[in-house]
C-alpha cells in the first residue's frame, strides 16, 4: 500500500509538472511553431543570426533594428541612394522532405516597383559568403507581388505561405534582395522567418461576400461598404446600454454579436440594427431567445458607427440563422468589392515616373504629387486584379472618389481598361480610357459616386480596369478612391 501511494504521489507531480509547462509554453510571446514539422527558423529578434549580408552596390546593407527586425532601406538623411543588397540565410536542407514552404512576417513600403525592388530567391551554388550573390545562379520565387500597406503595421503582417517544393532532395540558401535608385528607395522590413514541412496552403482571407464573411473584428475595421458578418449572437442594447444577456430582453429592434461568448467588450461587439418585416420578426432576442443567444448567425448590411459610438450594421437586409433557414433580400454578389479600408488589396500600384506612389490614407486609396509643401510630377497607376467577364453579359462599374487641387481633373485623373495586361510597368499592355462622367474640383473632401459605368464590350472576357493619376512640377492634386465595385 505504501508503494501505490509513493506511486500516485510521483504520478500526481509529474502531472502537475506537465500542466506547469504547458502553461508556460501557452505564455511565450511569438509566432506558434508545430515542432514536427519545422526545418529552420530565424526570427530576427536579436540580430540577423546566421544570415549574412551581402551589398553588390551601395553604402547601404542590411542591418539589425533594435525593434527586433531585419531591416535594409536606402533612403538615408532624406536622401534615396541607389543599392542592390541581399540578406542571405545559412544552408537550407531540404535534403528528407518532399515538400516544403516558408512563411516571413514583413513590410515593405516606398518601393518604385515591389516586385522587382524587394524580391525573394533560392540557390542551390552558392556555397561561400566570402563570394558576392552574383557569382551564382538565383531563382526568384513566385508569390503573391508584395504591396505597399499605407502605414507601418503593428504587429507586421504575416506574408503568404511560400512554396519550397521546387527545391526539395536539395540544400539551398535564401535571400531576400533589395533594389533602390537615386530616384527611389524603399524601405523592408522582416521578422519570424520559419520554414515547415508541407506544401504551402493559403486560406483565401475574408471578403465580405456569403461564401467568406468578415469576422466581427474586421468589421469593425471596415466602414462604409456592405458586408457579409458572421458572429455569436452575444446580447443587445437598451437606451444606448449593452447588456450580454437574453433575459431581459424586451425590445426587437437591435442585437449584439462578437466573435466569442467569452470575454465579450463593447469595443468588440458589433450592434446590428433590425429593420421592420422578416429581418426583425427572425433575429429579435425578445422572441428568438432559444434559436439564437450563443449561437451563430451570418447577416448582410451596410458597416459604420453610430452617433455613441457603437461599432454597427445598418440597413440589415438578409441573413443566414443558426439552423441555416435564410430570410430577408439576398443581395446580388459582386464580382470585385475593394473598400481600401485598410490597405490596396489585389490592386497593383506601378509609378511610371516621379516618387510618389499609391497608399492608402483616410481609409482610401489617395495618390498626390504634393508633398512636403512642393509639387512633384508623377504618372501612378493603380492596377486591378485579374476580372473574369467570361459569363457576365453586362457587368458595371462604381466607385466614390474626390479629386482636387488638380490643372485639369478630367485629365489627371483617368480611367482605362486593358485586355492584354498582366504585370510589371502599364506600357507593357494595351490600354483603353473608359467614358467617365466629367470629374470636378468638389471644393471639399466629399466623396462622390461615379457609375454605374458599363463593361458590356467587354463581356466574355478578362479585363484589368485602372486608375492612373498626373501631376507636374507647378500643380499637384490629390486623388481619394474607395468603395470600388464591380457588379453583375
Amino acid at each position: 500500500m505504501k508503494i501505490n501511494k509513493i506511486y500516485i504521489l510521483i504520478l500526481f507531480c509529474i502531472t502537475m509538472i506537465s500542466h506547469s509547462c504547458t502553461n508556460v509554453e501557452d505564455s511565450l510571446v511569438g509566432p506558434a511553431i508545430d515542432e514536427t514539422s519545422l526545418i529552420y527558423t530565424e526570427p530576427f529578434s536579436s540580430g540577423l543570426g546566421q544570415f549574412v549580408a551581402k551589398s553588390t552596390s551601395g553604402q547601404e546593407n542590411w542591418s539589425f533594428n533594435s525593434n527586433g527586425y531585419a531591416l535594409m532601406t536606402g533612403y538615408v538623411g532624406s536622401v534615396n541612394k541607389a543599392n542592390d543588397a541581399w540578406l542571405i540565410s545559412p544552408t537550407i536542407d531540404l535534403t528528407n522532405v518532399t515538400t516544403a514552404h516558408f512563411t516571413i512576417e514583413h513590410v515593405a513600403r516606398y518601393f518604385a516597383n515591389a516586385g522587382t525592388d524587394a524580391t525573394i530567391l533560392v540557390s542551390e551554388n552558392y556555397n561561400s559568403t566570402d563570394s558576392l550573390p552574383t557569382s551564382a545562379t538565383w531563382t526568384q520565387l513566385t508569390y503573391k507581388t508584395f504591396v505597399d500597406p499605407g502605414l507601418w503595421p503593428s504587429p507586421i503582417p504575416t506574408s503568404e505561405q511560400i512554396s519550397l517544393t521546387a527545391f526539395a532532395g536539395k540544400k539551398i540558401k535564401l535571400a531576400f534582395r533589395y533594389i533602390s535608385t537615386s530616384a527611389k528607395a524603399g524601405t523592408w522590413e522582416l521578422k519570424n522567418l520559419i520554414i515547415k514541412r508541407g506544401e504551402a496552403v493559403n486560406i483565401p482571407a475574408n471578403t465580405g461576400r456569403e461564401a467568406s464573411p468578415l469576422k466581427v473584428s474586421e468589421a469593425i475595421t471596415t466602414t462604409g461598404s456592405s458586408n457579409y458578418v458572421k458572429g455569436y449572437v452575444v446580447g443587445y442594447t437598451r437606451n444606448n446600454v449593452s447588456y450580454y444577456s437574453a433575459d431581459t430582453c424586451t425590445q426587437v429592434t437591435n442585437l449584439i454579436i462578437a466573435d466569442s461568448t467569452i470575454n465579450v467588450y463593447s469595443s468588440r461587439i458589433l450592434v446590428v440594427q433590425l429593420p421592420a418585416g422578416v429581418v426583425r420578426d427572425s433575429l429579435n432576442l425578445r422572441d428568438n431567445k432559444s434559436k439564437l443567444f450563443g449561437k451563430k448567425i451570418t447577416i448582410y448590411g451596410l458597416l459604420g458607427t453610430n452617433s455613441f459610438g457603437f461599432y454597427e450594421m445598418s440597413g440589415t437586409s438578409y441573413f443566414i440563422a443558426p439552423n441555416g433557414s435564410t430570410g430577408g433580400v439576398k443581395p446580388i454578389e459582386p464580382i470585385l468589392s475593394e473598400t481600401f479600408a485598410k490597405s490596396l488589396g489585389d490592386f497593383t500600384a506601378q509609378s511610371v515616373s516621379g516618387t510618389q506612389i499609391w497608399a492608402v490614407s483616410f481609409n482610401a486609396a489617395t495618390m498626390t504629387g504634393y508633398a512636403s509643401s512642393t509639387n512633384f510630377a508623377n504618372e501612378d497607376w493603380l492596377i486591378s486584379p485579374n476580372i473574369d467577364l467570361t459569363d457576365i453579359p453586362e457587368a458595371k462599374l462604381t466607385f466614390d472618389h474626390v479629386i482636387r487641387y488638380c490643372t485639369n481633373p478630367v485629365t489627371d485623373g483617368t480611367l482605362w481598361v486593358s485586355e492584354n495586361y498582366t504585370s510589371g510597368s502599364p506600357a507593357t499592355a494595351t490600354w483603353t480610357q473608359l467614358p467617365t462622367s466629367t470629374f470636378t474640383d468638389p471644393g471639399s473632401w466629399t466623396f462622390s459616386k461615379i457609375g454605374p459605368i458599363s463593361l458590356a464590350s467587354y463581356s466574355g472576357k478578362k479585363i484589368r480596369f485602372a486608375f492612373k493619376y498626373l501631376s507636374t512640377s507647378t500643380k499637384a492634386g490629390t486623388w481619394e478612391i474607395k468603395n470600388v465595385l464591380v457588379l453583375k
